[in-house]
């Protein structure tokens, strides 16, 4: 018998809670409609919109040859940097617009994606342009530097290119006469003509090894030339167009709404039943 009247006890009458509910259904209404409207408000007029705008950045790299080329500044220090100067994890208030996040790529050394949130596509946009022109003037005199070094030793090969053309022709010159030498020599005198023999053996082997050294000097004066067009210079800049969204990615309205329809809903059942639990003790007392 007192088994029985335990479970009776701590048996849940679902007549009960529906009654209570019917009971302060007009409050359930009230609080429910009265959170809703308010998130309504809030999404629609309150909350200001937040567009977001991504963009790839190609960060300039120098080609010094086929297999030796580098960006002009490490890409993980630049991310850190832009991280660090534009507040990507600071906590304090947010000033649209912003920069959210940077991403570097897994196969490129040079190139990392950037995402911007602000108030307009436009103003994001411009947020971005400004950014990638700021990073091209902070890495134009590395820039500078390496064309002025480049520039260097274009004028010094062109001088000893000048200086080596002009041993080389002295010593065609020196040829020339130990050849029309030979040519006067009797043949009283063939130990002389060894001896201008092997003076022209040793001139003609210089004359090859000067010809091949110009070959050289011009070839590199020809690369180093190279190394400061555009083809081998690539300046920052962004990767195709600047991908923007139509709608404004904040607020999310609809979401907003039903969790404030849910919310609203479970807080005026959970406030009938506890009007109706103090009743219930006030009724006890």
């Amino acid at each position: 018998m007192e088994n029985n009247t335990y479970r009776n006890e701590n048996t849940i009458d679902l007549r009960e809670l529906w009654q209570t509910l019917k009971e302060r259904k007009r409050l359930i209404y009230v609080l429910t409609i009265a959170i809703t409207v308010l998130a309504i408000f809030y999404a629609y007029i309150l909350a200001k919109p937040v567009y977001q705008v991504q963009a790839m950045i190609e960060v300039g790299k120098i080609e010094a040859g086929t297999k030796n080329e580098a960006p002009i500044a490490n890409i993980n220090d630049i991310k850190q940097k832009l991280e660090y100067q534009y507040g990507v994890y600071s906590k304090k208030g947010q000033n649209f617009p912003r920069l959210k996040s940077i991403a570097l790529t897994k196969k490129s050394k040079n190139i990392f994606s950037i995402v911007v949130e602000g108030r307009d596509n436009d103003s994001a946009k411009e947020y971005i342009n400004n950014l990638v022109e700021k990073l091209e003037a902070t890495y134009a005199k590395k820039v500078e530097m390496y064309i002025s070094t480049q520039q260097s030793l274009i004028s010094l090969s062109q001088e000893d290119i000048v200086v080596t053309e002009n041993t080389l022709d002295s010593i065609r010159t020196s040829l020339k006469n130990y050849n029309e030498k030979i040519l006067n020599i009797t043949q009283k005198d063939a130990a002389l003509a060894g001896l201008y023999a092997i003076q022209i053996g040793q001139n003609q082997t210089q004359l090859q090894e000067l010809q091949l050294r110009i070959s050289k000097l011009k070839t590199n004066v020809f690369n180093f030339k190279l190394s400061i067009t555009p083809l081998r210079i690539t300046e920052t800049h962004i990767v195709g167009e600047v991908e923007v969204l139509d709608k404004p990615l904040k607020p999310k309205k609809a979401l907003i709404v039903i969790v404030a329809f849910i919310t609203g809903l479970m807080l005026s059942i959970f406030l009938a039943f506890f009007l109706s639990f103090i009743r219930g003790l006030k009724e006890e007392k």
